[in-house]
């Protein structure tokens, strides 16, 4: 009967541990793995969340590229990531896309005083305007405007809980390891002092698994779709694992989004052959590889030292790695908003009718707001009738007062 590699129960029927996080858009699993209170040790204070450490080190690219779960849980938003020149916050909803917060209400309100609200839109001025309402306060409305404007750079960084991050990366050495080989293979030739560490975090993870860009990595010489998504297409993000036996060890060299690079010493020599499997995160469904490989001719374990001997060279691979990401979602993005832009354009001219007058001063407004707005200015649209009659014609305030 297959068993807990990481704490030797029997596993009846066992629980579905991913190969690569689900949260990195993973969608190999096996429930020949881990029991179900290992498994959940992995997401839980016992642990340290070491699952959540390597979540969390890739929230900026998990949002930019737009990974979905492998549970089909959306890509993260990143909250508060900015303000406005006018102090409204926003978000970075998935692909870095600007998402405005609700509007706050000045702290204090002196009566007898002119406030400009910031509001994310209509309904939410509206939502202001009931709060201040409740709270007895009686309001002039002046003018409605509302403004677009491009949002300022925001910077987007990573870091990474070395010890927490090694301990899953580990994990998906061993869990893949089943996948390839079975249950039993992996508990005959995995090391029980990686599996302790993977569970317990002693031994000290270091001295198996960390940060790899120094040895020779495995050449790959074939990347299939796997006859379980024969449709599979690859999209240069994928995460792999590679095991090999090299030069007496038997090492697992795991990549996620395709130049994060990490190694697992598994133990000595197995005799096994070469295996490898891929998925490709950004596939919304199920997209998995055969991968077929030349293992290198050496190999120099991690050891405790090694990150700090390697720091240099780890920072300088991170930062190639976070670049090429990023340049795919500017791509993306550039393209994304060339085609809002032009439906934007389209439902202009279409409300200019058939008026050539009328068309040509439509397309050369567009263009001189969307130049405004490229060359870091604001364009700003007065609004009538925004909270119904009772607020008065654009320019004539009138006392407002928030429904029952």
């Amino acid at each position: 009967m297959d068993k807990c590699l990481f704490c030797d129960c029997d596993l009846d029927p066992g629980s579905e541990e991913h190969v690569f996080l689900s949260a990195l858009g993973g969608r190999v699993a096996t429930y020949r793995g881990s029991c179900q209170v290992c498994n959940n040790a992995f997401a839980g204070k016992e642990t340290g969340k070491i699952d959540d450490a390597l979540a969390e080190s890739f929230e900026a690219v998990r949002n930019g590229l737009k990974i979905w779960t492998g549970i089909k849980a959306p890509p993260p938003t990143l909250l508060k990531a900015g303000a406005m020149p006018d102090g409204a916050e926003y978000d970075l909803a998935p692909g870095f896309v600007v998402a405005m917060r609700p509007g706050r209400l000045p702290s204090t309100i002196t009566p007898g005083t002119e406030h400009v609200l910031v509001a994310r839109d209509e309904a939410d001025a509206k939502r202001l305007l009931e709060i201040l309402g409740k709270r007895g306060t009686t309001v002039e409305l002046g003018k409605a405007t509302r403004v677009r404007q491009k949002a300022p750079e925001t910077k987007v960084s990573f870091a990474f809980d070395g010890p927490k991050v090694w301990r899953t990366v580990a994990k998906t050495a061993v869990v893949g390891f089943v996948v390839l080989y079975g249950n039993e293979q992996a508990r005959r030739h995995i090391s029980s002092g990686l599996r302790a560490a993977i569970r317990y975090g002693a031994p000290s993870i270091e001295n198996f698994a960390g940060w790899d860009f120094s040895n020779e990595w495995p050449a790959v010489q074939d990347l299939a779709a796997h006859a379980r998504t024969p449709d599979a297409r690859p999209s240069g993000y994928e995460h792999s694992l590679v095991v090999a036996d090299v030069a007496g060890h038997c090492v697992a060299y795991v990549t996620l989004f395709g130049d994060w690079r990490f190694s697992v010493l598994l133990g000595p020599a197995t005799g096994l052959p070469t295996r490898g499997l891929a998925v490709n995160p950004r596939d919304t469904r199920p997209a998995r590889f055969v991968l077929s490989a030349q293992a290198p001719a050496a190999y120099a374990p991690r050891q405790p030292g090694s990150f700090q001997s390697e720091f240099e060279l780890v920072l300088e691979h991170n930062r190639a790695a976070m670049t090429r990401a990023m340049q795919t979602w500017s791509e993306e993005a550039h393209a994304d908003y060339a085609e809002k832009l032009t439906e934007e354009l389209e439902a202009e001219i279409e409300a200019a009718g058939d008026d050539p007058a009328r068309r040509q001063s439509a397309i050369e407004g567009f263009a001189e707001k969307l130049a405004v707005i490229e060359h870091g200015g604001s364009w700003s649209t007065d609004l009538e009738n925004v909270f119904g009659e009772d607020a008065g014609a654009l320019g004539r305030p009138k006392k407002w007062s928030p429904p029952d």
